[in-house]
């Protein structure tokens, strides 16, 4: 018969086994949306040009680490810095059922 402790135990268990790698650097990066543009919609960029994205005014931001979607979080400004307060975690990778697919996936470019 199981304890109540036992799971604890095993989660403790678990993290202990990332101790080896927890001073791995790894990129954090925040996604605000993307969009698709023609490379003559490129060049004709510049200071002061608007580009508009899909994606409303206070919705969540995608949160990665590498390649990897990890979460989601919004967009806060402290101190005249732009942070992100963490809002959701995954928990389930691409490789379970019912799992997100976290790889990028190249959009086609629309004329």
């Amino acid at each position: 018969m199981k304890s109540i402790a036992e799971p604890e135990v095993c989660a403790e268990t678990r993290l202990d086994a990332f101790n080896a790698i927890e001073d791995v650097p790894l990129t954090l990066r925040v996604e605000l949306d993307k969009r698709n543009i023609t490379f003559r919609g490129l060049l004709d960029l510049g200071p002061g040009s608007v580009v508009v994205f899909p994606r409303p005014t206070g919705e969540n931001v995608d949160l990665y680490a590498e390649d990897v979607l990890l979460g989601s979080g919004e967009i806060l400004v402290i101190d005249s810095a732009l942070a992100v307060r963490v809002a959701d975690l995954r928990d389930k990778p691409s490789s379970e059922p019912g799992g997100e697919d976290t790889a990028p996936r190249p959009e086609a470019a629309t004329p």
